[in-house]
């Protein structure tokens, strides 16, 4: 599986509760961050993918963290996103 395919299998696996929101990003931020070689993704989907990345590297289900503002996300926030996401990049492909 590319890094391409994880990012979206993790997507795909939160939207539909087989992966944790935690769980979701860790490992959505470690391979974005870490494995995804940029030049492979689109600039649409350097952009969507590297702003959710950035919203999943700052969440907190901590309710006196999340009314600081602009500095955490919460879960709603995070799966509002990859929705996002989801639908922009598969309508920007068909």
């Amino acid at each position: 599986m590319t890094e391409k395919e994880q990012l979206w299998y993790l997507i795909n696996g939160v939207l539909n509760d087989t992966y944790d929101i935690k769980t979701f990003c860790s490992e959505f931020t470690r391979i974005y961050d870490l494995e995804v070689d940029y030049e492979q993704l689109s600039e649409q989907e350097n952009s969507e993918f590297g702003d959710l990345c950035e919203m999943a590297g700052r969440f907190s289900d901590d309710d006196d963290e999340l009314k600081i503002p602009n500095m955490y996300y919460s879960k709603e926030n995070i799966l509002e996103k990859a929705r996002y996401v989801k639908q922009k990049l598969e309508n920007d492909t068909n």
